[in-house]
């Protein structure tokens, strides 16, 4: 059976100022008076619930509609509130089946499930979905699960409190499909989420509108004739961020693609008018595969009122530029774009893109310039972590192409490597981590030129950081730059000791594990200089 995560936000905070950001509330999310329900009579939702068939993981049979365009409006929960959103541009498939039934893919527009509930066909164009069906599993730890099901809910007030609760009048969901397009009728009653007794977790939509994606991404006729640029831009105020990106020109047309990171093969197109550029309404980017979500460049201005102490958000009709013909290089331009998903309103998940240039890149290869510790912290009593900065440029001060660059780090002497057993956000062993990698459990961060990397292990008196340029057979590195302030200069003859015998693993009461499984454990390793380290794994 397949589980999946609860998208419930939650707040962070990290160990250097540097790291520490807070979110800014995004215009489409506004509190609400709801409350989140307990339905009043579990042991009739239990027998409910036992009728209820099988999740259904796997593709029904039949005509595909593949990656549709949806939209919707609702409620998410954060931080133990609810919310009213919208979401704007989740792809979602839709089945016509082979038996006569309709099956339509991660109905909770606000939670992707990759799971189908089926529908039965009804008068003239009407499709109804009998429910509650089963679309999620959520782990909670310690092996325990919930299960989560699509059902009608209704608004309704409960001791004073505004909630929507389980509709045990009907749990009928009618849609209509008219013109290839899935469209909810029923906007008075929630298609929301709830648990196996009933309670909703504060997820759901009230509209959902589903379509073919009418959107192609505007690219240039021959991408062959791609140069790299250096593209700089500041997703913040005192934040500069760097990578390569290709550009074409054919003729007045400017292309340039990675503006995002989420779909760095799509292209952005601007007009070029003399020794000015411009780029001109949304642009739609593509599908974040990862999130199921289609992107898009929007012209916007985003700034810090200190005013009022807000974030500012201010979609602009096109953004215009400085352009050199001669040098090709873009800059001058106060604004800039969002990255963002969909394109009616700004999505909690956006990249600011401002201030941003382009500038011709001169592609000389060299080692990087050495990296420098900000930070150190032993995990001695819990999570400890370093914070580093990498420059971008090379020893020859030439941009380095950020796709071919990667970190090491180093206990002692020993090189190390990642596993996904301690580092639950990775899902394969890692010893060379790329420069800008960051992974969902914030054990890996990037921030500009500066990185975090959370550490574990303890019996080790120092750590070090050395930064790598690989690009096929070529291996550039910097010196090795230690947490006690020492540098290694030439690489080449530091002693790198691997582990020459098996990891050991015990219990919390010291007990050896020969196959540890589902909880914490204890991990030693020896390495060929006699050093021995241990670390905290959790194993789920």
């Amino acid at each position: 059976m397949k589980k999946t995560t609860l998208m419930l936000a939650a707040a962070l905070s990290f160990s250097a100022a540097t790291f520490a950001q807070t979110p800014a509330q995004t215009p489409t999310q506004q509190k609400t008076t709801l409350k989140l329900a307990k339905v009043a009579a579990p042991a009739k939702m239990a027998k409910v619930i036992e009728n209820v068939p099988e999740m259904i993981t796997k593709q029904p049979a039949g005509k595909l509609y593949k990656d549709m365009y949806g939209y919707a409006k609702g409620f998410i929960s954060m931080w133990g509130m609810i919310y009213e959103d919208k979401m704007d541009g989740r792809a979602r498939d839709f089945v016509v089946g082979d038996d006569g039934c309709y099956y339509m893919s991660s109905p909770i527009t606000f939670q992707y499930t990759d799971s189908w509930i089926k529908g039965e066909k009804g008068e003239g164009d009407t499709i109804v979905f009998k429910l509650p069906q089963q679309i999620m599993v959520h782990e909670v730890g310690d092996d325990q699960t919930v299960n989560y099901y699509a059902a009608r809910l209704k608004f309704q007030k409960v001791n004073g409190e505004n909630q929507y609760v389980y509709d045990e009048s009907s749990q009928d969901m009618k849609f209509v499909w008219r013109n290839d397009s899935l469209i909810k009728a029923d906007t008075n009653a929630l298609l929301g989420m709830v648990s196996e007794k009933g309670d909703w977790n504060g997820l759901g939509d009230l509209i959902s509108e589903t379509a073919p994606n009418p959107f192609v991404n505007d690219g240039p006729a021959d991408p062959s004739k791609a140069e790299k640029f250096i593209f700089t831009f500041h997703p913040s105020e005192r934040t500069t961020t760097q990578r390569i990106s290709k550009v074409v020109i054919e003729g007045n047309d400017f292309y340039a693609n990675n503006i995002d990171p989420q779909v760095p093969e799509a292209w952005i197109h601007g007009v070029i008018d003399g020794n000015k550029l411009s780029f001109t309404g949304a642009q739609y980017m593509g599908l974040d595969k990862n999130k199921h979500q289609y992107r898009f460049n929007i012209p916007f201005n985003v700034y810090y009122d200190e005013s009022t102490y807000e974030t500012v958000y201010q979609q602009l009709k096109k953004v215009t530029f400085k352009y050199d013909a001669k040098t090709k290089k873009v800059n001058n331009c106060p604004y800039g774009f969002l990255s963002n998903y969909g394109y009616r309103n700004i999505a909690m998940e956006m990249q600011v893109v401002m201030q941003p240039e382009f500038e011709a890149w001169n592609g000389v290869i060299a080692a990087p310039q050495n990296p420098t510790i900000l930070q150190y912290q032993e995990a001695s009593s819990g999570e400890g972590c370093i914070i580093f900065d990498l420059p971008r440029n090379n020893v020859k001060n030439s941009f380095m192409d950020q796709s071919y660059v990667y970190f090491n780090l180093f206990f002692d002497d020993e090189l190390v490597t990642f596993y996904p057993d301690q580092y639950t956000g990775i899902s394969e062993e890692m010893t060379d981590v790329p420069v800008d990698f960051a992974d969902a459990n914030y054990a890996f961060q990037t921030h500009g030129s500066q990185h975090r990397v959370a550490i574990y292990d303890s019996g080790f008196e120092r750590v070090g950081v050395m930064g790598v340029y690989q690009d096929g057979d070529v291996r550039l590195c910097s010196d090795i730059v230690w947490s006690d302030g020492s540098v290694t200069s030439d690489i080449r003859n530091a002693h790198v000791s691997g582990e020459v015998q098996a990891p050991t693993y015990y219990d919390l009461s010291g007990r050896a594990v020969a196959a540890p499984a589902h909880g914490v454990f204890i991990k030693k390793s020896v390495g060929s200089d006699g050093t021995v380290r241990t670390s905290k794994v959790v194993v789920k």
